[in-house]
């Protein structure tokens, strides 16, 4: 079988629930199986221990299957800094270091055990860092071995895994995104395709007049003269939210492909899982 056509596991981890769907095909992808499973609340001592758990349970079913496994990780997982670019500071090495800098001025010594990546961005513009833990990332690797079936070929933070499965979605204009899952909501500003603000909030945010409420709050925190009126929506309470005129925003949901064996009306839950894709 050529690499090209290897089939896809797209997994989601979060603190509640663990939800995985294997596709085949590229063009006109269909669902060869899915599974979600309910996590025992408040299972470890840390926030991921039980998806963990409940990933290492389920791996052994694809063990022997020629897969390419790409993983979503909730916003409970991650934190995210905006990083201004710096005089003086300049290479992979220096950004990395003024990220982790970022990092440890708000969360101190506990930033010390995470590993911390950058996005990509026009030389004057500023980056996303994302921070998770060492720990986690480690133990998705040893739950999927470089020398076995199937491949560990991509590790997300939700925010970066959604906005490069939509980035199309997004006007030039810019728009406000928002990522709403269970006691969690992250909103993300983009405009003129540069990063303007990212909060990652707690809290249960789960309809529209919820999600502007909280873009009206956060939009005091941005200096731009002029901000995008168009809120973008990622969530399983509203996977194919048709776009409507809510007073002075205009809100869509962002998942509008699902592929053949899947149907938004049904299959909300894993709408974060398909973002891996």
């Amino acid at each position: 079988m050529s690499l090209l056509w290897r089939e896809r596991l797209l997994i989601a981890l979060a603190p509640g629930e663990l939800s995985w769907v294997r596709l085949a095909g590229r063009l006109k992808p269909s669902v060869r199986a899915k599974g979600l499973i309910t996590l025992v609340p408040d299972y470890g001592a840390r926030a991921w221990d039980g998806a963990i758990a409940a990933l290492r349970a389920q791996s052994g079913q694809w063990a022997h299957d020629a897969l390419d496994v790409r993983i979503a990780l909730s916003n409970h997982f991650v934190r995210y800094a905006l990083v201004s670019r710096s005089a003086g500071v300049s290479g992979a090495e220096e950004e990395l270091a003024l990220a982790r800098f970022y990092f440890g001025k708000v969360h101190g010594e506990a930033s010390r055990g995470w590993d911390i990546r950058l996005s990509s961005a026009p030389s004057s513009a500023a980056r996303v860092a994302c921070a998770i833990d060492s720990a986690l990332l480690q133990a998705l690797r040893d739950s999927f071995p470089a020398s076995q079936r199937p491949r560990l070929t991509s590790v997300q933070p939700l925010l970066m895994s959604v906005f490069n499965n939509s980035r199309r979605l997004i006007p030039d204009s810019g728009a406000w995104l928002v990522l709403a899952e269970a006691e969690r909501t992250c909103v993300a500003l983009l405009k003129g395709r540069n990063w303007h603000a990212i909060q990652n909030i707690k809290g249960r945010f789960g309809d529209v007049t919820a999600w502007i409420d909280l873009i009206e709050r956060e939009r005091w925190r941005v200096d731009l003269k002029a901000l995008p009126d168009t809120i973008l929506v990622h969530s399983a309470q509203a996977p194919a939210l048709p776009g409507r005129t809510h007073g002075a925003w205009k809100v869509a949901g962002l998942q509008n492909h699902w592929p053949s064996g899947l149907l938004p009306t049904r299959d909300g839950a894993y709408v974060q899982a398909l973002s891996a894709a």
